[in-house]
């Protein structure tokens, strides 16, 4: 950087620091801090939140009231919105304008006369429509300050109390806001979040994750599956980094090369590493199972990744292939809370199984069960209270599964390529930021386009490539079966190989579909997959999904019953304190 930058920046911080250092003076005069904020909000069946807010004001100066400005997006609207001054005798309704600062965005100007002293303001209001109900979750996601709020909060302590009934266990929450704050939650359910303090112009935003029958009243509903992605999108948050250069015209040219070079490196490693390889064979509907290998494998061909319910659909295989038998266990006090599932060891020769099937059978009945028995709810609890150990072996099964799909060479994985184009991409970007001339470092952004273009570290073979066209066009058969195939009802034995493969390619329920409409009830004797099971696939499903979730959650939070982060501001809601 040339001397007379260097000199313009340390005046330019000179005068700042001036500036700010004469600014204390005059503010003393008259100023005013919140020290403590109390914010109770109370989610109800319907999805609305109401709130109940204390502010604590110290008034230095006179004033003649204070601010509220709440945010309405993400919502139906604010209603019943009430202000009190509380004294130690009462509280006392204050008069307030309300005025509507622009499409979501309410002022509150509150009237209440103070002078060098302590006051506390309460105000309480209702939020309609505030939960968004998915397929799997529902989902409080509410800013209560955000970035216009102008005054600093000495300490901010949110309580969010879910409808009655609510067990902790199925609630899972997060924060975003400070990185010092802490998020609880209590075994009555209530979800308490505290910042200590909150600067001025800092959101913080409140995320919570919950059975959506908490909630039967929703009219915001969504019948799209979101929570694996919620809980990715938290998992992988990290705060956003800005980059910015100035452009000069003379470096034009030079610019316009290197981005026409970059994007035809980009598009040769396109085609020769990243295009999909031509399959072998082509059709719309494959009829029969393409190969004989395990749900889990026919995941990770399909999605490079392996869910928590592709483990279920092996753990169904194996029932399938009369190693386990499975059973469902209704107690007294409601199917939600109380619906449980065993499985039982019955067949212990593992000669004919995958690896990954024979590390699953010792992982739950060797380590996690009992006689070779064990309870999704047992499952569940082993998970939360060593969440370490249970997450390190659920990697472990992972990663044979990927092992067995390496061996059928479906897949092949070439790191160095990857590397090699984000090597490129920083040689260019670093090399112009050092060793240009000033008024060409700029084209160092021109390496970025060359990103785009990066092959994923997995790419099918064409074997993989045939295999995986085949099991697509399966799972078209099987989500138009009722079309194409409405002659004759699909034989049981059919449905019951099939179904286990239907829940990795997502058709699990069009299969359920079926069998309620065309498929004879099986024999209890010879197979689980009876009225009283797989109808209820969603519930022992979603069961092994809140297991995972609740040892991510007690494995990322140690002591804390939830996560603070950086990350979020894609809730609704939002708003400031203030006074005039």
């Amino acid at each position: 950087m040339p001397m007379t930058k260097v000199s313009k920046v340390v005046g330019l911080l000179f005068s700042l620091f001036l500036l700010l250092a004469a600014q204390p003076a005059y503010a003393e005069e008259h100023s005013f801090e919140i020290s403590e904020v109390d914010i109770d909000a109370r989610i109800d069946g319907d999805g609305n939140m109401h709130v109940a807010e204390v502010d604590k004001y110290r008034f230095d100066g006179a004033f003649n009231g204070i601010i509220v400005d709440l945010n309405t997006s993400g919502s139906d609207g604010i209603d019943h919105f009430q202000a009190f001054e509380v004294t130690e005798e009462q509280n006392i309704p204050l008069r307030f304008e309300e005025a509507s600062v622009d499409d979501n965005k309410v002022q509150y100007k509150i009237y209440a006369q103070s002078a060098d002293e302590t006051k506390l303001f309460r105000f309480t209001y209702s939020i309609k429509n505030v939960v968004q109900v998915y397929a799997d979750t529902a989902e409080l996601y509410w800013k209560f300050f955000d970035q216009t709020n102008p005054s600093k909060l000495g300490s901010v302590n949110i309580d969010v109390e879910l409808p009655d009934g609510a067990d902790p266990e199925e609630i899972t929450a997060f924060g975003h806001g400070p990185l010092h704050g802490a998020v609880k939650i209590d075994n009555n359910g209530v979800v308490r979040y505290q910042v200590s303090p909150l600067p001025a112009e800092k959101m913080l935003e409140v995320r919570i994750l919950f059975p959506g029958s908490y909630v039967p009243g929703s009219a915001k509903i969504d019948a799209a599956s979101k929570l694996d992605q919620i809980l990715e999108e938290e998992r992988n948050w990290s705060a956003d980094t800005d980059s910015a250069d100035g452009a000069d015209d003379a470096s034009v040219y030079g610019a316009l090369a290197l981005l026409i070079a970059n994007l035809a490196a980009g598009t040769i490693l396109y085609i020769k590493f990243g295009k999909p390889l031509r399959p072998d064979w082509k059709g719309k509907y494959y009829r029969e199972l393409p190969a004989d290998v395990t749900p889990a494998v026919v995941s990770y061909l399909m999605k490079y990744r392996i869910k928590p319910r592709d483990l279920m659909a092996t753990m169904a295989d194996l029932v399938r292939k009369k190693h386990v038998d499975m059973k469902m266990i209704k107690g007294g006090g409601g199917w939600r809370d109380k619906t449980d599932y065993t499985f039982r060891l019955i067949n212990k020769r593992t000669d004919e199984l995958q690896p990954h099937e024979t590390m699953l059978i010792d992982w739950f009945f060797g380590e996690l069960g009992s006689s070779g028995q064990v309870s999704l709810s047992s499952i569940r609890r082993q998970a939360k209270t060593g969440a370490a150990a249970f997450l390190k072996r659920w990697s472990q099964w992972q990663a044979e599964v990927v092992k067995a799909v390496d061996q059928l060479d479906y897949i092949s994985f070439r790191k160095w390529i990857p590397r090699f184009v984000i090597l490129a991409v920083v040689v260019q970007f670093f090399g112009f930021w050092f060793l240009a001339p000033e008024d060409w470092r700029w084209l160092m952004f021109c390496s970025i386009p060359l990103l785009f273009f990066k092959p994923k570290r997995k790419r099918r073979t064409k074997l993989g490539q045939t295999e995986f066209t085949k099991w697509k066009a399966f799972k078209r058969f099987l989500h138009d079966y009722s079309q194409i195939a409405s002659r004759e009802p699909m034989a049981v034995h059919l449905w019951e190989h099939y179904f286990v493969y239907a829940i990795p390619l997502g058709e699990a329920k069009k299969m359920i579909a079926i069998t309620r409409l065309n498929v004879p009830n099986a024999d209890h004797d010879h197979t689980y997959f009876d009225n009283s099971i797989f109808y209820h696939y969603d519930h022992w499903a979603g069961s092994f999904d809140r297991t995972m979730a609740t040892a991510h959650k007690s494995a990322n939070s140690g002591d804390s019953d939830g996560s603070f982060s950086s990350g979020g501001g894609g809730g609704g809601g939002g708003g400031g304190r203030g006074a005039f």
